[in-house]
């Protein structure tokens, strides 16, 4: 019984642990292997009937002249394509130099 009211811990921990933010690079191609886009996500990621909702924070689109777009407060949005590939990844080096 002495240790009940420590039982919160139990549960606390292990979701303390995991508070840290995850990113993930999530890379459209076409069936040639082509660069479509490449997605950075900030947090989770769920499968949706369309394709994959994801937090982003920074997109940058395929040929033929690259354009990358950044979101520092994130942007609510769903990634479709057959060729979806995805992979953790570091924060943005630009995310901290907003500060």
């Amino acid at each position: 019984m002495k240790l009940l009211p420590h039982a919160w811990l139990l549960i606390a921990l292990p979701l303390l642990a995991g508070c840290q933010t995850q990113y993930t690079r999530l890379r459209i191609t076409n069936p040639r292997g082509e660069l479509i886009a490449d997605w950075v996500a900030r947090g989770p990621i769920w499968h949706v009937e369309d394709g994959l909702r994801i937090t982003a924070v920074e997109r940058t689109e395929g040929r033929p002249y690259p354009l990358t777009a950044r979101y520092p407060d994130g942007w609510p949005t769903v990634v479709v394509g057959k060729n979806i590939h995805r992979w953790p990844c570091a924060k943005p080096a630009w995310l901290d130099d907003d500060k």
